[in-house]
């Protein structure tokens, strides 16, 4: 048996702790460790989101800025943020945040990335021949990434280019303006259908002028009927707006029919399931019509009748004592008289008196129009005619550049380019009063066949110019990506100042594009596209050293 000093020292030891323990139970609510029940729940802190990193600024110290838009600025400086430009002036003006990347060429030369007007550069090769393209045909689902070609676009500063399509069509699809990047391209924004590009030439070689006036034709024709076309979407658009109207009446009509009482009662009348004298009417029972069973009187007599009515029941007992009392204190009723016919036409009520609601006669519901089948490629040439959309005419011959400038007339086409005006310069004149802008390719020495040897191609420009008509001067082709620069020297050569062969290749092309918001010159606002040179650019040993396409390096010679 446990010694009993031994379970009181026990118990002694483990008494403190039962203490504790009924004491941490004791406590009241809204004590330390238990809050009150009815305490309000606790606010949380808003979460701050997270902040935004900045984005990186870059500083480009330049020997010579050459803007396009303004005067050269010698020892200037470039800040890009992020894609954009944000300032640029003398570098003893500009102030340069801390953590700034710079980029230091203060002997070289700064111009804007230049534009191409007229690549077939990333074009799958397929499309290019392909002589079933229609004006619904969007070149932007044909671009390929092909590889070391593409890439010398930008490697020679071209960070914008227009890819358009050379073939044999006569309608060329629409071309697209795209980003050439180191290993591929971006396409810029809304601009995968950048204008719509038609063929009125039939190229160097020997050919009727009967054979380009059916060619001319065919792209009149093109144009015809698009009147009536528009015409049967604007009255869809009118039917679909009287549908609306109609519809929404059409369902007005149910929904009040719906809103009505189902029957309408007479003012200051009891309620059909309630007597005159204020007791409820019995099933069956009719104003002034005997109730069932005789009513009261029968009450009485069907009593006698179930008393004394021998083998007959008691309903019928009374039935027979309730003819009897009628027969001998009721009125006899008048004799029955035929019905006479009804009249033809009823008498007018009173003035005053009710008359019975008439049925409204619900509206026929009305039917859905249908939309009028759309043409591809009738939409497109809508949108040219709108001037939604450029055209752009291929047209070398003089011929042709007039049919051309026909048609911009009679069609009265808003925006109007002419591809490789060879021959423009007879017909400058004309040229500049239609508006109309020009892109030149092989602005260089060449060979050409018969009968284009008569053209001058380096000394177009100048006559252009003189003409008051606006130019752009393109590759035409990947291949001569390198020769950007160079055709523009060969115009200065002929005669163009070195301001507007600068422009030729910047600006006005961005104009043409227009993409003159974003590129094209160097300015507050827009992309950061900038071409570093180590000597002016059209010097014939000038070696590209940096391009940057939106605030980006695509290139850095090595």
């Amino acid at each position: 048996m446990r010694n009993p000093s031994s379970l009181h020292r026990g118990l002694l030891a483990i008494l403190p702790v039962l203490l504790c323990t009924w004491s941490l139970c004791a406590q009241e609510p809204g004590t330390e460790g238990n809050p009150p029940e009815n305490a309000p729940a606790a606010t949380p802190k808003p979460v701050a989101p997270p902040a935004k990193a900045p984005e990186p600024v870059i500083a480009i110290y330049a020997g010579t800025i050459h803007p396009v838009n303004g005067d050269e600025l010698l020892d200037g400086t470039i800040l890009i943020r992020g894609t954009r430009i944000i300032a640029i002036g003398k570098s003893s003006s500009v102030e340069v945040p801390d953590g700034a990347t710079t980029l230091d060429f203060k002997t070289a030369h700064v111009y804007p990335g230049l534009v191409d007007a007229l690549t077939d550069a990333f074009l799958d090769n397929a499309t290019r021949g392909d002589g079933s393209l229609d004006a619904a045909s969007a070149l932007q689902n044909d671009l390929r990434a092909r590889g070391d070609r593409e890439d010398e676009l930008v490697q020679n500063g071209i960070t914008t280019a227009y890819v358009g399509n050379l073939g044999p069509a006569q309608w060329r699809g629409l071309g697209a303006i795209v980003r050439p990047q180191i290993g591929g391209y971006l396409v810029m924004p809304d601009k995968d259908r950048a204008a719509l590009q038609a063929r009125l030439t039939s190229g160097p070689g020997t050919s009727h002028p009967l054979q380009r006036q059916q060619q001319t034709q065919a792209l009149f024709a093109a144009f015809d009927g698009l009147a009536d076309y528009k015409k049967l979407f604007e009255d869809h658009k009118t039917a679909l707006a009287k549908y609306q109207l109609d519809f929404a009446a059409y369902l007005a009509h149910f929904e009040k029919q719906n809103a009505k009482p189902q029957s309408a009662a007479v003012p200051g009348a009891p309620p059909a399931s309630q007597a005159a004298d204020g007791r409820e009417a019995q099933p069956g029972a009719g104003s002034g019509d005997a109730p069932p069973g005789g009513g009261r009187r029968g009450r009485r007599g069907g009593g006698g009748g179930g008393g004394g009515g021998g083998g007959g029941g008691g309903g019928s007992g009374g039935q027979q004592i309730a003819a009897d009392a009628s027969s001998d204190q009721d009125p006899k009723p008048a004799p029955a008289q035929d019905p006479k016919p009804a009249p033809e036409s009823a008498p007018k009520p009173a003035a005053g008196s009710a008359t019975p609601a008439a049925t409204d006669k619900p509206p026929e519901r009305p039917k859905f129009p249908k939309e009028p089948a759309h043409d591809l490629a009738k939409d497109i040439l809508l949108q040219v005619l709108d001037g939604k959309l450029p055209l752009r005419i291929e047209a070398h011959r003089s011929d042709e550049i007039r049919n051309a400038l026909a048609l911009a007339a009679e069609k009265k086409i808003p925006v109007v380019v002419l591809e490789q005006p060879f021959a423009a310069a007879s017909c400058a004149e004309d040229i500049a009063k239609a508006g109309i802008t020009c892109v030149l390719t092989g602005v260089w020495p060449q060979t050409l066949p018969k009968p284009y040897d008569a053209f001058d191609l380096p000394a177009l420009p100048a006559l252009l110019q003189a003409k008051g008509v606006a130019f752009a001067i393109a590759t035409g082709s990947a291949r001569r990506a390198s020769a950007l620069s160079l055709m523009a020297a060969c115009a200065i050569g002929n005669g163009l100042d070195a301001s507007a062969a600068l422009r030729a290749i910047t600006l006005t092309p961005a104009e043409i594009l227009g993409v003159q918001q974003d590129t094209g010159s160097l300015e507050v606002g827009k992309l950061g596209d900038v071409l570093v040179c180590d000597r002016p650019l059209f010097l014939s040993d000038c070696r590209v050293l940096a391009v940057l396409s939106a605030g980006k390096t695509q290139f850095e010679a090595k």
